[in-house]
């Protein structure tokens, strides 16, 4: 009993917490990683996502930050496909995404 109070508490404050953002838009890099990012777009390849950065700019360029993170960029342009630049289903499947994570980091 005690645990699944546990979980619960954990869940809903993991939830909570991030509430007030999900009818905010975007914000700083959201800009470049999201809106900018041709990555994201439907008629991209999809092993772009593999060569690319996170802010779609390809790796062996000068220009790229080098921040690799592929299943990042996979789940935004699966965003983009349900939502298309509508940043509340960004922010609510990133909420989600966050009280998974203390879910499995509690057990």
């Amino acid at each position: 009993m005690a645990s699944h109070l546990s979980h619960l508490l954990v869940g809903t404050t993991a939830l909570l917490v991030y509430y007030n953002s999900l009818f905010c838009g975007f914000v700083f890099d959201d800009v470049s990683a999201i809106k900018d990012n041709k990555d994201l777009r439907p008629h991209t390849p999809l092993k772009n996502l593999i060569y690319n950065d996170f802010w779609g700019t390809p790796m062996q360029k000068e220009q790229s930050h080098k921040s690799y993170r592929p299943l990042c960029v996979l789940t935004f342009r699966w965003n983009y496909m349900v939502h298309q630049l509508d940043p509340l289903g960004y922010h609510l499947v990133n909420m989600i995404l966050h009280g998974v994570v203390c879910l499995m980091y509690l057990r």
